[in-house]
């Protein structure tokens, strides 16, 4: 995974896959501080969602805090692959940013430039920084600690999710030019949407293919629905895991 030895790791879905455990996770909608808190119970992460909600950044704000201290991981959707949602994501204090509808190197490289700060390695002064996060007073330090400017880079996870044919179709090139992406989804639904077909079809399964066989070649962590936690080489999914493994996906 991505954390870097002699680092701090606080985000525990990355120590969670480093031991080969499946990571699974509810999802909030509203700004309820008790439902999110009662969401965080026997999850692995939280999915604050923000591209398909009316969540403002305050009240996202308030659900990542509730979250982190209930013990569990925050993760932010955010509606698209642009530098003010993602740095305000990471500044709120999210271990995970969710990028969708990637189908382009700029946008999966953008996801991973606004989610880092430009701090190379301090042992190699010759080392590439790592992104273009600006630095700022936020709420991600007094939930992380004093460590976190140092080992943010370390402990945001960045997920790209791929939901239609021309994203499917640029994988390859996407985790081939784009360096510091941890996680790719399969949005299920709308893979198949957009395509005009659907899960189990034959062209369905084989675009699947196509991206799963991609990302398990560049060592990334492959994500899907819940209801995909039994087919070979997910790890990481959006649902509980006692879901079902039929019927509606919220991806």
């Amino acid at each position: 995974m991505v954390a870097q030895p002699g680092l701090l790791t606080f985000n525990t879905v990355i120590t969670k896959l480093n031991a080969g455990q499946q990571i699974f996770s509810n999802t909030v909608i509203t700004p309820d501080l008790e439902a999110a808190k009662k969401a965080c119970e026997g999850q692995d992460f939280i999915w604050i969602e923000m591209q398909h909600s009316t969540l403002t950044w305050r009240e996202t704000q308030q659900l990542i805090k509730v979250v982190a201290e209930a013990g569990c991981i925050p993760f932010v959707r955010v509606p698209s692959a642009n530098v003010g949602d993602i740095l305000k994501a990471c500044d709120a204090g999210a271990l995970g940013v969710v990028v969708p509808m990637v189908e382009s190197v700029e946008e999966a490289r953008h996801a991973v430039l606004y989610s880092k700060y430009p701090i190379g390695d301090r042992d190699n002064p010759n080392a590439k920084p790592w992104g273009r996060r600006s630095s700022g007073q936020n709420q991600a330090k007094s939930l992380w600690g004093d460590g976190y400017p140092t080992n943010a880079n370390n402990n945001i996870l960045v997920m790209i999710q791929i939901e239609n044919p021309a994203g499917a179709g640029n994988i390859d090139n996407i985790l081939n030019e784009v360096e510091g992406i941890d996680i790719v989804m399969i949005a299920s639904n709308d893979f198949g949407m957009f395509a005009g077909d659907r899960d189990g079809s034959p062209s369905y399964n084989a675009r699947e293919k196509v991206v799963r066989d991609s990302v398990l070649a560049h060592g990334k962590i492959l994500a899907g629905p819940s209801s995909w936690r039994d087919r070979p080489g997910y790890m990481l999914f959006q649902g509980p895991k006692t879901a079902k493994t039929t019927g509606y996906e919220k991806n």
